[in-house]
């Protein structure tokens, strides 16, 4: 019924040139040293972590609405990417759990995944890593496996890989770290509303995920919200 970890298809080769030792941490720190436009960063990684591992589609998935996700970011330059159902599922587990999930050949489940101690094999089709900042998921980069080497993959890498991408995400949701490492019960500020509706913004309306992006929980934002706009 419907095609495992499909993201309608979207395939382009990648050309996984041998490189020097320790030079692909010399791109990431170029790109990181002279970052302009967080999403064009974003993209210049999520090239650079396909062309390490050799997988050809590889994107981020961002709440489009409180239980669907789209791939905003893509390394085969789709944007707004549509996922399959049994992703789709995937990611709305995964937003709760924070838990690294594998999706397998001939399966719609997805499984739990530990990447120090299980390692990836030729069953599996789709790795789902959860971009964590505070441990919250801000969002998720999804693997696609098919036709890779998928146990040569070196999962440190790619959890770093993840780490530098989930920052980039949130100075895009808060320009600035004031309000995202702000202490959750500070008093509620006058000047706090354009931020608030920003990150909600960015986040596709979703008010969950932009309380876990400002540090609130979902109860203390629409507090925020109530008192400042009679929102609720």
């Amino acid at each position: 019924m419907y095609k495992i970890a499909e993201m309608q298809d979207y395939r382009q080769p990648v050309n996984n040139t041998s490189a020097m030792p320790g030079a692909w941490l010399h791109s990431v720190t170029e790109i990181l040293e002279s970052r302009y436009h967080d999403e064009e960063s974003i993209q210049q990684l999520l090239l650079l972590v396909a062309e390490h591992t050799g997988l050809s589609n590889v994107s981020i998935a961002l709440p489009d609405s409180p239980s669907r996700f789209k791939a905003q970011y893509c390394s085969t330059g789709v944007s707004n990417g549509v996922y399959s159902f049994a992703v789709q599922h995937a990611l709305c587990r995964q937003f709760e759990s924070r838990e690294w999930l594998v999706i397998k050949e001939g399966s719609e489940r997805p499984e739990r995944f530990d990447p120090q101690a299980d390692g990836l094999s030729k069953a599996d089709r789709c790795l789902l890593v959860p971009l964590l900042l505070r441990q919250s998921v801000l969002a998720v980069m999804v693997m696609d496996l098919r036709g890779a080497r998928a146990p040569e993959l070196d999962l440190s890498v790619i959890s770093f890989f993840g780490a530098q991408i989930a920052h980039m995400l949130a100075t895009q949701v808060v320009p600035n770290f004031k309000t995202l490492y702000a202490r959750p019960y500070q008093r509620v500020q006058a000047d706090e509303l354009g931020d608030i509706r920003a990150a909600i913004e960015k986040c596709s309306g979703n008010k969950t995920m932009a309380a876990k992006v400002l540090g609130l929980t979902p109860r203390q934002l629409r507090y925020r919200l109530s008192k400042l706009s009679g929102e609720c």
